[in-house]
């Protein structure tokens, strides 16, 4: 949401997720006669979402801004925690905490049909006696291209630098390291948007590169559209389809894992503008 102060100041506010996993790991053993436990059975779930606050100055088609940002974080870890007889004990640990981080950013209206942009997010480290977050600073670039009144070609490029950061549990050493960050990130996006009178649709496809250690890419698929009723009231409705990057593990000379994960969604709302 953006409000206008005068033709020069502006404020405005944003919530979003910064990150978010909920994970589960199966319990395993080797196969017989060894029948020795590798793994415990485990679900990690941390949450980050955040509210961002900004103001920006506009000087002719140039605008500077700067914010800062409130992390509220909600935490859950549920586990098996075996000894080495394999007797088990099912264990719950779950809680919040917050943080803050800051953004700086800038928009360039170069020409009647291309804008660019840019972000940067500052990293942050917050944490309590359970969990510890240590997140990555964020540098992307935006660009937009009016293809003709209709039609609008919208690119963007991210580096996340997880490398050495991530989300430590106290009591949960995370053995494949998924919420390590192995190697910083970068994510590319593109998408097209399409206006005929009332209504607007898009739709667009982004690549992730994963920062655990087994690497590969994640893929989303998004669509989405608005129908316009008035000037105030709109019908937004939105779905996305996501393939994450397939784990392949070698175990043993004989034991393979291979795991890919995939998802889907839709959202219905209602836009009011005042």
């Amino acid at each position: 949401m953006v409000i206008p102060l005068d033709p020069y100041w502006y404020v405005g506010i944003a919530a979003y997720s910064r990150t978010a996993a909920d994970i589960s790991i199966s319990e395993f053993k080797l196969p017989p006669p060894l029948n020795l436990r590798i793994l415990d059975q485990a679900r990690v779930r941390p949450i980050v979402v955040s509210l961002a606050p900004s103001v920006a100055y506009k000087w002719g088609d140039l605008s500077v801004g700067a914010g800062i940002e409130y992390q509220y974080a909600d935490y859950l870890l549920e586990r098996n925690d075996c000894n080495f007889w394999g007797k088990c004990r099912f264990k719950v640990t779950k809680g919040d905490t917050d943080g803050w981080s800051a953004a700086l950013s800038a928009t360039w209206k170069a020409s009647t049909w291309l804008t660019l942009a840019a972000t940067h997010r500052l990293a942050s480290d917050f944490g309590d006696h359970n969990i510890q977050f240590d997140l990555p600073s964020i540098t992307s670039v935006y660009g937009t291209i009016s293809i003709t009144d209709d039609w609008s070609w919208h690119n963007s490029f991210s580096l996340s630098r997880w490398n050495g950061q991530g989300i430590t549990y106290a009591d949960y050493s995370d053995p494949i390291q998924l919420l390590g960050g192995a190697r910083h990130s970068k994510r590319y996006a593109t998408s097209l948007a399409y206006r005929v009178g009332d209504l607007a649709l898009r739709g667009g496809i982004s690549v992730d590169e994963a920062t655990d250690p087994l690497g590969g890419e994640d893929v989303r698929y998004r669509f989405g559209g608005a129908y316009s009723f008035s000037h105030n009231l709109s019908l937004d409705f939105s779905g996305f389809s996501e393939r994450y990057a397939r784990k392949n593990m070698k175990v043993t000379n004989k034991l393979q894992v291979d795991v890919q994960n995939q998802g889907y969604g839709v959202s219905l709302g209602v836009t009011y503008r005042h």
